[in-house]
C-alpha cells in the first residue's frame, strides 16, 4: 500500500499564523509531488486566494487540485479547469437571511472574486469605531476574520461590497458565512441545532468566529470523493490534514486522517492521528514519520 495523494486544509493547517507555509513542510510537499504523490489543497477560501500558494508549490507542474469554498467547486491547477458543484441561489439566500436576521450577526456572501458583507447597526458601530482608532483608509474591507472584527481579504476578493440592508444581498453566492465573537457564535450554534432549519443546509465552523453555510450535501468531503473516484484512490491511499469542522467530512473513512494540535476539539475527535500545530511544522513531522514507515516507497501516479 502506497500513498497516492495528500490533502491539506489551508488556514490553521498548511498556513502558519503568519499566513506562510513552514519551510520544511514546503520542501517536503515539493519532494513528494516529484515522487508522484498528488497534492490537493482544500479550503473555505476561493480558488483565487488559493492559487498563489498552489503555484509556489509547483502544483501547476504536478497537476495539483484545489477544493475551494468548502467543496462548492474543484479546480485543476495545470489545466485551469474549474468544475462548479453547487451555488446558493436567490431563494436559498432569502431563506438563510430570514433565519439569521433574528440574530445580531455579520453575514458574508462569497462569490468567486467578490464578497458582500452585511452588518447590522450594532456591529457596524463597533467596526466603525475600530476603523477610526486604527486610522484605516476608507477602502479597507469591513469583513470580519478568524481572529478579529476586521480582516483584509482583498487578495482573494478584490471586489468588496458593504450592504446595510438584507434586500441588497446578491442573487447567488458560493457560501454564506455567519460571523460574530466566539461566545455569541456558541449561542447561535445551540439555537440552530434545536431548530428544524439546521437540517436544510450544511453548517460548519471554519474557526470559532465563523460558521459557514452551503447547500445540503455540499462539503469538502463530497468534493474529495469525486476526485478519489476519478483517480482511483482508496481510503487507505490518501493522507488528510485539517483543523476545523469543515475538514471532518474529509476525515470520514480515511485511515490517515490527521488533526493539527491547534485543531478545534470537534475536529480532533474525528481524526485517527494528531500531529504538531501549524506553527510547529505539523504537516512535515507527520509526513516524515509516515515516510519512515514506508508509505511513500513507490510513486503514486508518476510523471
Amino acid at each position: 500500500m502506497t500513498i497516492k495523494a495528500i490533502v491539506c486544509d489551508m488556514d490553521g493547517t498548511l498556513l502558519t499564523s503568519e499566513n506562510n507555509i513552514s519551510p520544511k513542510t514546503f520542501h517536503k510537499l515539493i519532494e513528494l509531488q516529484k515522487k508522484g504523490v498528488k497534492l490537493i489543497l482544500a479550503s473555505g477560501r476561493s480558488y483565487i486566494r488559493l492559487l498563489p500558494d498552489a503555484l509556489k508549490l509547483n502544483m501547476d507542474k504536478y497537476d495539483g487540485i484545489l477544493i475551494d469554498v468548502n467543496g462548492t467547486s474543484i479546480y485543476h491547477v495545470k489545466t485551469r479547469k474549474r468544475t462548479r458543484i453547487s451555488v446558493l441561489d436567490a431563494s436559498n439566500i432569502k431563506e438563510i437571511n430570514d433565519f439569521f436576521s433574528l440574530f445580531n450577526v455579520e453575514l458574508q456572501y462569497s462569490q468567486d472574486d467578490t464578497i458582500y458583507t452585511y452588518l447590522p447597526e450594532s456591529i457596524y458601530n463597533i467596526k466603525r469605531n475600530i476603523r477610526a482608532e486604527m486610522r484605516l483608509p476608507e477602502d479597507y474591507p469591513w469583513t470580519g476574520g478568524m481572529y478579529s472584527w476586521l480582516c483584509d481579504t482583498r487578495d482573494g476578493y478584490p471586489n468588496q461590497i458593504l450592504i446595510r440592508d438584507l434586500k441588497d444581498s446578491p442573487d447567488f453566492c458560493n457560501k454564506i458565512s455567519i460571523v460574530q465573537d466566539p461566545l455569541y457564535m456558541r449561542f447561535v450554534r445551540q439555537t440552530l441545532m434545536n431548530n428544524p432549519f439546521y437540517h436544510k443546509y450544511e453548517f460548519v465552523f471554519s474557526d470559532e468566529r465563523k460558521m459557514e453555510v452551503t447547500n445540503k450535501g455540499i462539503s469538502k468531503g463530497k468534493a474529495l470523493d469525486i476526485i478519489m473516484e476519478k483517480y482511483g484512490i482508496r481510503d487507505d491511499e490518501i493522507i488528510v490534514f485539517g483543523d476545523s469542522e469543515n475538514d471532518i467530512s474529509m476525515f470520514n473513512r480515511k485511515k490517515y486522517s490527521i488533526a493539527m494540535a491547534n485543531a478545534l476539539p470537534n475536529a480532533k475527535q474525528f481524526a485517527n492521528y494528531l500531529t504538531d500545530s501549524h506553527n510547529q511544522e505539523g504537516i512535515f513531522n507527520m509526513l516524515a514519520r509516515l515516510e519512515k514507515e514506508g508509505l511513500f516507497e513507490e510513486n503514486g501516479f508518476g510523471h
